[in-house]
């Protein structure tokens, strides 16, 4: 057989043989070309399917004691809590961003501290106050949303709601008065003006705040599901339940036994959903609970099932639906992929060793329970346990389950922690309170603290700051402009956390540089308009 063609200066023999290696050599590129970029195509794929999707899971109002795993005599039975903290990192030392619902979810969405805002210290939201999150600022919600995931907020949100008026005449009255009551002039057949959809979450449904708040009614994409039209008395005498104050406003079917079911319906919903119609896009859901707040009215399946009264039955029921949320992961076959973090938006309240106890939460006490574990204190005070909490975070391909970590976070730091593990850059304006974690979640570092302190807000206004063991309240300045006037008195406590997690014995006196220097470093912290990144005094 003739060659097709036989090339110059070679014989027909040779030029076979030549032609024969540079084809060989060609399929051979073609393949190697193949598995190069066929390994990077997979490669690609395979760290596209790391990035987890994540489950942020917040309780309301419930103790670090209150998690069996926590707290070896507690009275409630928590199995799938317990489970959960085998599974996980628990952090023995996280607080939340402030001691009461408003300012802990301020600085959780946000990473900055609530007191930066126009509430300033110790401030709180009415019903209709309208939105505390500034224009324009980044959120946790954005930031995922950034990094391609789809968001979803299910529960409480208490960060306010710009609802539309009839008579815009009456904002500036709405905005401050907690007993705005002419509920005809706001507009609940129009979507709001601006609430979760606004700040990054594509998806929400929930409460506008606590359970008994007003409205009453369950809010769907900033929009009410059913237009309130009863009062509160009304609802009352219908369903027999306890909804706050008489004269509230409260939609029908709004009721306290459906109302924890129909999240946990929802939070599973918005998974399922995720997953079914976009597989391949990661998701965030921010499932903020409304237990084991008031009012205690656990679902009555789950009465009588702790040792620890009605307060402690509905521990066990929110312990129920968390166990619910993660078999639905479990059962999408997406935990391995997912992680999940659990704590409490602050402390429990008014339960304190050998303090009197109110409300029906007292009965904690006849049953020997501390809801705090180990800690004195309740919501809204500087104490430890108004804003020490339950911290677990189960990533199953990444963290080493059942360990331990005594490293001080603070809920400021969620958001720059999830900003560095999916590599997205936080400009200045930014979680301005928050430092990343992220090397304890994967065990490289866990220092005492990644920050040189952390504040505490007591519901007065109060201040407290913690710096390594030491703790320091300053008592008198009830505004952060007092703190920097220092013509106001000012009394000092200090105590050594490591020595006296009781906060018993203060020992300010023995140690006054350390006093100086850390109400110092308040005030420091205050005139930066950041506590991340500052200089120690």
């Amino acid at each position: 057989m003739q060659p097709a063609a036989v090339i110059s200066g070679l014989d027909e023999k040779s030029s076979n043989r030549y032609l024969l290696h540079n084809i060989t050599t060609l399929i051979l590129t073609t393949l190697t070309l193949y598995i190069v970029f066929g390994s990077l195509n997979i490669a690609y794929s395979s760290e596209k399917k790391s990035v987890p999707n994540i489950v942020f899971i917040l309780a309301d109002d419930m103790g670090y004691g209150d998690v069996t795993a926590l707290n070896a005599d507690s009275r409630i039975p928590t199995p799938h809590l317990d489970q959960l903290a085998r599974q996980s990192l628990t952090f023995t030392d996280a607080h939340a961003a402030g001691s009461y619902c408003v300012p802990s979810r301020y600085g959780l969405l946000t990473g900055r501290y609530m007191w930066r805002t126009r509430l300033g210290s110790g401030g709180n939201l009415a019903n209709f106050a309208g939105t505390l999150i500034e224009p324009g600022r980044k959120t946790i919600a954005n930031l995922m949303q950034e990094a391609g995931y789809r968001t979803g907020l299910v529960g409480k949100w208490h960060q306010g709601i710009d609802w539309k008026l009839h008579d815009e005449s009456e904002r500036a009255q709405i905005r401050v008065d907690p007993n705005y009551q002419n509920f005809k002039n706001i507009d609940f057949a129009s979507p709001a003006l601006k609430g979760p959809r606004d700040f990054g979450f594509a998806y929400s449904f929930g409460t506008a705040g606590s359970a008994e708040m007003n409205p009453a009614a369950f809010i769907e994409n900033n929009r009410v599901t059913v237009i309130p039209t009863m009062t509160s008395a009304q609802a009352k005498a219908q369903h027999g339940e306890w909804y706050g104050r008489d004269d509230n406003i409260v939609a029908a079917g709004y009721t306290m036994d459906r109302l924890v079911p129909t999240l946990s319906h929802k939070a599973c919903e918005f998974v399922e959903s995720a997953v079914r119609t976009k597989p391949d896009q990661p998701f965030f859901l921010y499932y903020a609970m409304t237990t084991p707040h008031n009012p205690i009215v656990p679902h009555k399946e789950f009465m009588g099932k702790s040792k620890a009264g009605t307060y402690g039955d509905f521990v066990v029921e929110l312990d129920y639906h968390v166990g619910k949320l993660l078999r639905k992961l479990d059962d999408l076959g997406i935990a391995d992929n997912t992680l999940v973090i659990f704590t409490s938006d602050n402390g429990p309240v008014n339960r304190t060793k050998g303090y009197p106890q109110r409300w029906v939460r007292g009965d904690t006490m006849i049953y020997g329970h501390d809801s705090n574990g180990p800690c004195t204190g309740w919501k809204g005070g500087l104490e430890e346990g108004g804003h020490r909490v339950p911290f677990l975070v189960r990533w199953p391909t990444v963290i080493k389950p059942g360990e331990t970590c005594s490293t001080t976070i603070v809920f400021n730091d969620v958001l720059p922690t999830l900003a560095e593990m999916l590599d997205v850059p936080l400009d200045s304006s930014t979680a301005e309170d928050g430092v990343s974690f992220y090397p304890a979640l994967q065990g490289e570092s866990r220092p005492v603290s990644f920050h040189k302190a952390i504040v505490h807000n007591h519901h007065n206004g109060t201040f407290a700051v913690r710096q390594g063991q030491f703790k320091l309240t300053i008592r008198g300045p009830q505004t952060v402009e007092q703190v920097l006037d220092d013509s106001i008195p000012v009394a000092y406590t200090l105590y050594d956390l490591d020595q006296d997690i009781e906060e018993s014995t203060d020992i300010a006196k023995q140690h006054p540089q350390q006093v100086q220097q850390m109400h110092a470093l308040l005030k420091q912290y205050i005139k930066a308009g950041r506590s991340n990144g500052t200089e120690s005094p």
